[in-house]
């Protein structure tokens, strides 16, 4: 497999709203296993867990990382490729409410990355925000938000990744009741996503959600409504039918009933 034009194609499908960038993929994998490309079963194996985990489809997205990183260890890959699986296998640990694994595989990433990229080590230290968010560990969340931060700070052109971050922080401060500063810290983030990547960043629908839900605790269900169905609206156009924006329509429905 030419991996340049595989990304090329596959940049080309996200631009396109409405295209099947999961049949492209599953196709692709198709092939590189027929093939015995190890090193593109793992490329294509890692793009399609990352959809199916914004999909909701979680069972296969962790077979999906399991298999990369087979497939990385039998092709002898660097260090910061198994971190980067690593890291997208602590994702979908996350979103299992699997908290303390998700710790260890982003704990075994940030040791495979030394001092290494501001990027890849921000990226580690926003997605173990989650798992400790989700363990009631909100000091050790915060931390690591604000070491984030600091490393983000020193990287140009680096929104999507402050904006990403900015979310993480919003969803903190709302556990801790800070409701009034999680509101400031997402209208920030919803500003930064009408305009990053032509508004159909893969993040965007998780900002809406996090407004959304603050806009409930406030008691503003209609803004609650309108967020939700945005957030349904944004992910469905990035990767058409999905469970996840079932849900995110559902959630609209019970704010609508609330007004």
């Amino acid at each position: 497999m030419e991996l340049g034009a595989f990304y090329s194609e596959l940049d080309r499908l996200y631009g396109e709203p409405g295209a099947d960038v999961e049949g492209f993929l599953r196709e692709a994998l198709r092939r590189a296993r027929l093939a015995g490309d190890m090193r593109g079963v793992a490329s294509v194996a890692n793009e399609l867990g990352s959809v199916l985990r914004l999909r909701g489809d979680l069972r296969e997205s962790e077979e999906l990382y399991d298999e990369v990183l087979r497939m990385l260890e039998m092709t002898g890959a660097d260090d910061r490729d198994v971190a980067r699986a690593l890291v997208n296998l602590g994702d979908v640990y996350v979103a299992q409410g699997r908290n303390v694994s998700a710790i260890e595989a982003f704990d075994r990433a940030e040791r495979m990355l030394g001092d290494g990229d501001a990027l890849e080590l921000s990226a580690i230290c926003n997605n173990r925000s989650s798992a400790y968010r989700a363990l009631g560990r909100f000091s050790d969340a915060r931390a690591d938000l604000r070491r984030a931060g600091r490393l983000l700070d020193a990287v140009p052109g680096s929104e999507g990744r402050r904006a990403t971050n900015a979310i993480n922080l919003a969803q903190v401060l709302t556990d801790e009741g800070r409701i009034g500063e999680a509101a400031e810290v997402i209208a920030a983030a919803l500003v930064t996503y009408e305009t990053l990547g032509g508004g159909r960043d893969v993040h965007r629908p998780h900002a809406l959600a996090t407004a959304a839900r603050i806009a409930y605790l406030r008691g503003d269900y209609a803004a609650a409504e309108a967020h939700y169905l945005k957030a349904a609206e944004v992910l469905r156009d990035k990767l058409g039918d999905a469970p996840n924006a079932d849900a995110l329509e559902r959630r609209a429905a019970e704010m609508h009933a609330l007004r």
